[in-house]
């Protein structure tokens, strides 16, 4: 049985039970939306992407250790790092910041990275909400977890090879591999 309400939406009922409630299907399809990731290629360049990024944060954070020099350099022993443990969380907040905002800008289409200018500006769009994302989750884990105060300065150059090496992947991927498959 089939019946049309003042909103203009139809019902249909059978067994006292209503099949769609036109608000959830609204939620359902929105969330569809932005959800939807047709260029996988592209999703998954940008998480190893922002696997080298964290690789490169790490090797100037220990480069930059007035310990390491004194320690011998590049001859020391090659041990397992003791800070493995930051290396892990802190590309884990970076990747889900990244994913969160491109899926917001949609940024995971073959239409975002389609030509240059398009590329760099979905890439600015993407990396805007980022550094806005990565702030948040920092001041949070710094009231809510750690009690410490925030890197400044590590967040910064964070946000700045990101920059950097992001636009660079988009715009090669734009240009060179999007064409392939």
């Amino acid at each position: 049985m089939t019946r049309q309400d003042e909103n203009d939406t139809i019902e249909e009922e059978t067994s006292n039970t209503k099949l769609k409630i036109p608000l959830v299907a609204k939620v359902e399809s929105f969330f569809d939306a932005m959800l939807e990731i047709p260029d996988t290629r592209l999703f998954t360049g940008d998480i190893l992407f922002l696997l080298i990024i964290n690789f490169l944060l790490q090797i100037a954070d220990e480069v930059g250790d007035p310990t390491f020099w004194s320690a011998g350099g590049f001859t020391q022993a090659i041990t397992l790092p003791t800070t493995l443990l930051s290396v892990v969380v802190r590309d884990s907040k970076m990747t889900i910041a990244w994913i969160a905002s491109g899926l917001w800008n949609r940024a995971y289409s073959s239409s975002s990275v389609m030509d240059d200018r398009t590329a760099i500006k979905k890439t600015t769009d993407v990396w805007v909400d980022y550094f806005s994302l990565r702030i948040v989750l920092e001041l949070m884990t710094s009231v809510a977890v750690t009690h410490d105060a925030v890197d400044v300065l590590g967040l910064g150059r964070e946000v700045w090879y990101t920059a950097i090496v992001m636009g660079f992947f988009r715009l090669a991927y734009g240009r060179f591999l999007s064409n392939f498959y």
